[in-house]
This record gives structure tokens, sequence and C-alpha cells, in this order.
């Protein structure tokens, strides 16, 4: 599929939301007619029976207040569907937005900016216009952390990478199952306060069903009072007795109060998010998988006695009748008979007790497949991208690599291999010509690559690796720390990382920028000298041409690479292709020049 093929899908399916929503809406227009015409016909038939009384007249009230009913009920779940038909329309619209090249409608994960990371801060991986903001169409907050937390922990696992691109190319097709979860995940967004105030719940331990006198008294003060009810009715006894139990039933809720409100207050604010995740969760188990992690996690949604959907809407169902105390007049007369608001608190605990535990895996579950719709959204936007394989043969096999936030009419891909461990190139070129753009085209595709994901390359052969660069460091008046501190920091920590013995790329811009350019080229020659010792596998850039000379030392270790600019008079042409070889035009003078800083 090309790229005008998938504007053109996203196109047809907003035009046929479009005409399903006018549909919806006149069905919405003529429910509400229907409802008044019903009320009326009720109100003037209640008229008539009040001035005569009739048993037929009876029957039609009740029939047209059920009717009335019936199309209230109706009608807030045609405006659900309303809702879900709109945000479907939303859905295609941003994706065309986003072939564009315009993806600002998304969340930014700018919260998971970090300096301190081995990798994410160099690579722009967060923030505006960044891979995150690119990726993410995660409708939850827990998805969201998750997705977040997959690009800065990078899989080095054989059978997970497997797995997961297996899991990326089920959904990638299913274009219309995504688009669902997404629509479903909208229409109840999720605060981190929610997540909390649900975690709390679940967490809180139990208190009356695990004392006798409440399991005793929920049963027993019930039968009591209504049985002297229906005695009182009869007229066997005196209508003092059925007082005294009902007092009695009312003086505990009272003294329950307290705890019965918050309780209350807790699930019933939390309400609108269970039966969302209730939604979700239905969406999965519903939906038929083949591949081994979604499968696994569609059997992650049964306990041995119930699925999560059916656990789930159990819960809603107590909440539900829990709620109806809020009404003063019902809530009185289910607290006086049925000890209501113990009862509904003492269902609640076993609910919790039985299923309670199972909600945090449950909402992981739903987190999962947020990622998993996100990363398959990815691919279905990109068709022309690779999925990448894993190489015994070589560290990393690209052809036709670019970075995939570079528009495709102004992307330049280039051709990059590194064939064994310990091979370190030394990319050398003029201000401007791409070197570091390179840097992170390599590092945000490989980011892309061990989280199962096509990348931007005809092929891209790699090995499972860890990633660390230094390529972007900045002083800290906050730790008082300088700017050639704060780059030895970096350099160390990298230096640590590589003792440790793991299969590690590097990718270095500029080392040691902080320093003298006598002191640098010294500095640089020795550091790079102790990445070969370690056998470190990346890549060096630099405007300093003296570390180019490793290659003669260090044959099978170092090779150089450039990126050459033409110069023409006053003229310089970028081509931005990598290249065998050092540079041999440098464009700082004429650059200067040309902005105006000096005339000669």
């Amino acid at each position: 599929m090309k790229i005008d093929e998938l504007q053109s899908t996203y196109q047809e399916r907003v035009k046929l939301f479009k005409l399903k929503l006018s549909g919806v809406r006149k069905n919405l227009i003529l429910l509400s007619f229907l409802r008044f015409f019903t009320f009326i016909s009720a109100i003037i038939l209640m008229i008539f029976l009040i001035k005569q009384f009739s048993f037929i007249l009876l029957g039609l009230v009740f029939l047209f207040f059920a009717f009335f009913i019936f199309g209230v009920v109706y009608y807030l779940k045609k405006t659900e569907v309303l809702n879900h038909i709109k945000n479907l329309i939303k859905i295609n619209k941003d994706e065309i937005n986003v072939l564009s090249n315009d993806f600002s409608s998304f969340n930014d994960g700018v919260n998971y900016i970090s300096r301190d990371h081995a990798y994410s801060f160099d690579l722009d991986l967060f923030g505006e216009g960044s891979i995150f903001q690119y990726l993410n169409r995660t409708v939850s907050l827990v998805g969201r952390e998750l997705l977040a937390k997959r690009i800065l922990n990078i899989n080095t696992n054989d059978i997970l990478f497997k797995n997961q691109q297996e899991a990326i190319k089920e959904l990638t097709p299913k274009i219309d199952w995504r688009h669902n979860f997404m629509a479903t995940g909208y229409s109840c967004p999720v605060t981190d306060d929610d997540n909390k105030k649900i975690e709390y719940w679940i967490d809180d331990p139990v208190y009356f069903i695990k004392r006798i006198l409440f399991k005793i008294l929920v049963v027993l003060l019930p039968v009591i009072t209504l049985s002297f009810l229906v005695l009182l009715i009869t007229g066997i006894v005196h209508y003092s007795w059925f007082v005294l139990f009902a007092l009695l039933q009312l003086l505990i809720a009272s003294i329950l109060l307290k705890r019965t409100n918050k309780e209350q207050r807790i699930v019933s604010e939390e309400l609108r998010i269970l039966k969302n995740y209730s939604k979700l969760i239905k969406l999965i188990e519903d939906e038929i998988f083949n591949s081994e992690i979604l499968k696994k996690l569609q059997n992650d949604l049964q306990t041995k006695t119930v699925h999560a959907e059916t656990a789930f809407k159990k819960l809603i169902r107590i909440i539900d009748a829990f709620d109806t105390r809020l009404n003063i007049f019902l809530g009185l007369i289910l607290n006086v008979t049925l000890m209501w608001d113990l009862y509904s608190l003492m269902r609640l605990e076993r609910w919790k007790v039985k299923y309670g535990q199972n909600i945090k895996r449950w909402v992981q579950v739903i987190a999962e497949f947020d990622v998993y719709c996100s990363m398959a959204n990815y691919s279905y936007n990109n068709p022309d991208f690779v999925y990448p394989q894993v190489s015994g043969l070589t560290v990393l096999d690209s052809e036709e690599l670019g970075h995939p936030l570079i528009p495709r009419t102004k992307r330049v891909n280039n051709n990059f291999k590194i064939d064994k461990q310990g091979e370190i190139d030394i990319v050398t070129g003029a201000n401007l010509a791409g070197k570091s753009t390179f840097l992170r085209t390599i590092g945000v595709n490989l980011i892309l690559a061990m989280n199962g994901m096509p990348v931007c390359a005809k092929k891209f052969d790699f090995r499972l690796m860890d990633l660390f660069s230094g390529m972007r460091t900045a002083d800290s008046l906050k730790e008082n720390e300088s700017y050639f501190y704060a780059e030895l920091k970096r350099l160390k920590y990298i230096i640590e990382e590589l003792k440790q013995g793991k299969t590690t790329f590097v990718l270095l811009d500029e080392i040691l920028k902080g320093t003298n350019s006598a002191d640098k080229a010294k500095g640089s020659w020795k550091f790079v000298e102790h990445l070969i010792k370690l056998k470190a596998t990346g890549i060096v850039a630099t405007h300093d041409l003296t570390l180019c000379k490793l290659e003669k030392d260090y044959p099978d270790n170092i090779k150089n690479k450039c990126f050459e600019v033409e110069i023409d008079a006053d003229k310089i042409k970028f081509d931005y292709k990598l290249c065998p070889g050092v540079t041999q035009n440098m464009n700082a003078s004429l650059l200067m020049r040309q902005m105006g800083i000096f005339s000669n």
C-alpha cells in the first residue's frame, strides 16, 4: 500500500463514519420526539384516570411510562454510539494529518525526558516532534507509561523480539479493531489520580466480611424486620415491633455512615473508568488472536472461575445497586428493611477478595494491547518500512536507511554496515553535512528494531544489543557542574557499562567539546583507544581529522567514513550521503561569511 492509498483509506473511513453519524443523529431526533410524545400521553391519560378510574387507562399509563423509560435508556445507549463514532472520525482525521507529518495532536511524553538516560535525551525520543509523539496512540495512562518504558528499556532477548514482531504484524491489518479499541479508550480519559484511587481501594484491607457479627446482622435483622412487616400488614402484631427493628437497622447504618460514604465515594467516582475498562476487555476477549504474546495476554484475562469482563460487570452491578442509597427516599426504605449499606459494603468486599488482585493484571493487559495498537498503527502508516531481522553474521547491515521523522520528500537514505563487534566508524564531515542526524538515524532505528517494529530502511539485519550515546551534554547549575565535567561523567558512564562485557553499540558526537583543541585531540585519541580495548562497537562523529589516523594503527577496528560537501566559490552543496574515507572540505568560514558574521 502506498501513501496515497493510505490517505484515501483514511478519507473513505471518515466519509463512512460521517454518514453513520448523520444516521444516528436522525435516530436521536426521532427518539426525542417519541419520548416527548409518550410522556405527554402518559400525563394526559393520568388526568383522565384521576377523573374516572379504569383498568384500561391504568394499563395504558404504565405502558406509556414504560415506553418513556425504555426510550431514555435507549437514548443514552445511542448517545454512547454517537460519541464512539465521533471518536472514530477524529482518529482517522488525525492519521490523515500524520501522513502530512503533523502528529502534534498526540501526547509527546515530555515528562519522560531525562538527561541522565543512556540514550533517550540525545536521540530526541520525547518532547514535541519526537519519536514517542509519532508512535503514541495510547488511550490509557498505563499504556502511555508502558510505551515510554519500552522505548527507554530496549529488549535484547531474541525470543521476546520475535514474539513482539509477530504481535505487531498481526495487529497491523486489524484497523477496525484497533480503531474501535482507541475510540472506546478515548471516551473515558484516565488520570494518574484515578489509577491511584483504584489501587488504594483494591489494597485497602476488608473489614466487615471478616467479622461474624456483621455476617449475622446483615441476614438476621432484615429477615426479622420484614417478618414483622408481613405480620403488621396481616394485623397479627402491633406496628411498634416493625418500627423497633427498622430503627435498629437505621441506627447501625448511621454508625457505619462515615465508612459507607467513603467507600461509596471511591467506587462511584471510578465507576466510569471501570465501565470503560470492561468495554476494552470485552473487545480483547471477543477478538481472535494467533500470535503468541496476544494469545497469552488474552488468556491472562481469565481466572480459574470467570473471565475478566464478567468480573467487571459484576462489580459494576454492585456499584450501581450501592448507588441507589443516594436517593434519599429509596435509600431510607432500603436501609430500614434490608440493611442496604452494610449489605452493599459486604458485597464489595466479597468481590474484592475474589477478584481484586486480578484488576492490576487486567489493567496491565489493557496497557499491553494499548502499546501494541500504537506500534501496529505505526507499522500500518509506513508500509514501505521493513521489519528488521536478527543476524548472527553482522552487528548491523542496512540499506536505504533514513530517519522516520524526516518527510519522505526530504529524506536522504544511506547504506550502512558494521561487520563485527569491536568495529568503530570514525565519521567526519563539514558543519551541517548530516553527521548528527545520521547518528540519530542509527540510534532511533535500533530502538524501533529492538521493540519489534519496522524501521525506515529497505534492509535492516542487526544484533540485539545495548545502546549508549554521548551526543548532547549540558552543564548543570543545580549540580554545580561545568560542561566539561558533565561530559566526562557521561564518558565514564559509558566506559563503566562497557566493562560489564555486554554487546554494546555506542554513538558519540564530538568527544571532549569542552576543552581546547590540542587537549581535545589527545584526549579523544586515548578515549577511542580505550573503546577499542573494551571491544566497543559504534560510531564516533568528529571534526577532528587527527582521529582518522587511528585507522592505520587499528585497521581491524577503525573505519573512516564521511559526509562530503561540494564548495564552488561561495556556494555549498550538501548531498547528505555517507562515503568511505576522510572529509576533504570544511565550511565554517564560508557559512559565517554567508550569514554576515564577517565579510572577508
